[in-house]
């Protein structure tokens, strides 16, 4: 499956991802994908990861999100 015609983008710009809500948007920024497919995973990403299902807009913010999953308070 190539990218081609897919929508295909990196985290950091992606509204399916989660973060801290002082965080940076960096590639070094991990958060977790929130999108409705991968959510049951507590799928930790960094902000240059991506996929083909990138939905373009602000990432979601929320405490916690930067923590190691089954480490959340």
């Amino acid at each position: 499956m190539g990218h081609a015609g897919s929508h295909w983008g990196e985290c950091k710009d992606c509204k399916m991802w989660q973060i801290e809500p002082d965080a940076s948007l960096a590639d070094n920024t991990m958060g977790l994908c929130i999108h409705h497919d991968l959510k049951t995973y507590d799928l930790r990403v960094s902000g240059n990861s991506g996929c083909d299902s990138f939905a373009p807009g602000k990432p979601a913010r929320a405490e916690g999100a930067g923590a190691v999953p089954g480490e959340k308070g």
